[in-house]
């Protein structure tokens, strides 16, 4: 199945050791020397609920993941260089050892206000695409694995086409969308997922951190129609 085919099908691709090493290296570097020198234990909330390493988001081994890997090429072919904008990147760490037991995923859409994610309620801050590059290896369920409900894009469509418009204002919605996959991912793998793909991080049970870094990617003109994107998800999308 080319890749193609899987991310209109499944809602996701996945394209293992995509980026390259010194790229994937330089960034960890960069994580591991802004954690030792301005991590804040007070600010552990915003970590978890945004971004590690703040003062990072949007500096070049952060940003060289997308810009200078050969992610971007794929972004070009799905939508369009030109007809998109990205933001500054997501720093996300799940912790070794983060819960003392394997418990099931839980599934979500970003976009909605949780109290904690600094996004203003009765609006839906969507996206067109997430890119996640992985930089430390996962290789066993419940190690902080990146989690995907295959097919789940076409499900919230439903649930939005049939809710109607009403639904910008409310909670996020929760449709039953099937069974979680917990994917598996070596340094520099990257997953390239529509925005309307049921996803999560799993607990991570293992005995090291997982280190991953995730770009959300829009469309130029998502504001304007941002309803007729989440009611027919290919809008805009070239393949």
């Amino acid at each position: 199945m080319n890749w193609h085919t899987q991310l209109r099908t499944h809602g996701y691709a996945h394209f293992p050791g995509l980026t390259p090493a010194s790229l994937a290296l330089a960034a960890r570097e960069a994580i591991d020397r802004d954690l030792r020198d301005n991590y804040d234990s007070e600010r552990q909330l915003e970590y978890d609920n945004q971004s590690y390493c703040p003062g990072l988001r949007g500096a070049p081994p952060i940003m060289d993941l997308l810009l200078r890997a050969p992610i971007m090429k794929i972004v070009d072919e799905a939508l369009g260089i030109g007809s998109v904008g990205w933001d500054k990147g997501q720093i996300a760490i799940r912790r070794s050892r983060n819960f003392p037991r394997e418990i099931p995923p839980e599934p979500h859409i970003d976009g909605f206000a949780s109290g904690l994610n600094g996004l203003e309620e009765g609006k839906i801050y969507s996206h067109t695409a997430l890119v996640g590059v992985f930089l430390t290896p996962v290789l066993r369920p419940f190690a902080g694995n990146f989690t995907v409900w295959p097919g789940s894009h076409y499900v919230y469509e439903s649930y939005f086409r049939a809710r109607g418009a009403r639904a910008m204002r409310e909670p996020m919605p929760a449709p039953e969308i099937g069974q979680a996959v917990q994917l598996t991912c070596g340094v520099g793998d990257v997953v390239f997922c529509h925005y309307l793909l049921g996803h999560t991080a799993a607990v991570n049970t293992a005995e090291i951190d997982r280190v991953a870094v995730y770009f959300r990617i829009w469309l130029r003109d998502l504001e304007e129609r941002r309803w007729e994107c989440l009611t027919n998800i290919w809008e805009g999308w070239k393949i």
